[in-house]
């Protein structure tokens, strides 16, 4: 026969490791959802930017603004943590690489949080 006394405390350890475990997996749930949410807003900002340029009748002056709007579109993520790259801006396309680096909310890698995005838009004019 065991006494009570040999199990006190039992439960509150276990309970304890199972809380920690939940958390744990909660904040990667949160964390993967902010990363694809990222990926999501920075890629449909780069297309955006990239076909208000190629609908431009002058592109390469229309870079500036662009780019602008889509940092103000993306607010401070746009602002502080991505680079925009304009490849090539002409009368036949625009090719605008973006790279972005998405918030984190644990030690990961910063490979996994990179975000790179190449958007290729094809400049039509009418004859």
């Amino acid at each position: 026969m065991t006494s009570s006394r040999d199990e006190r405390g039992t439960a509150v350890i276990g309970t304890l490791v199972g809380f920690l475990i939940f958390m744990v997996l909660l904040l990667f749930s949160v964390q993967v959802l902010v990363h694809l949410y990222a990926t999501s807003a920075l890629t449909a900002s780069a297309t955006t930017a990239a076909e208000a340029v190629a609908d431009s009748p002058d592109p390469t002056a229309a870079v500036g603004s662009a780019e602008a709007s889509a940092r103000a579109q993306l607010g401070t993520f746009g602002a502080t943590r991505t680079t925009f790259d304009w490849k090539e801006v002409d009368g036949q396309q625009v090719v605008l690489e973006v790279v972005g680096v998405s918030p984190g909310f644990l030690p990961l890698p910063s490979s996994w949080r990179r975000i790179e995005r190449t958007v290729t838009v094809r400049t039509e004019r009418f004859r």
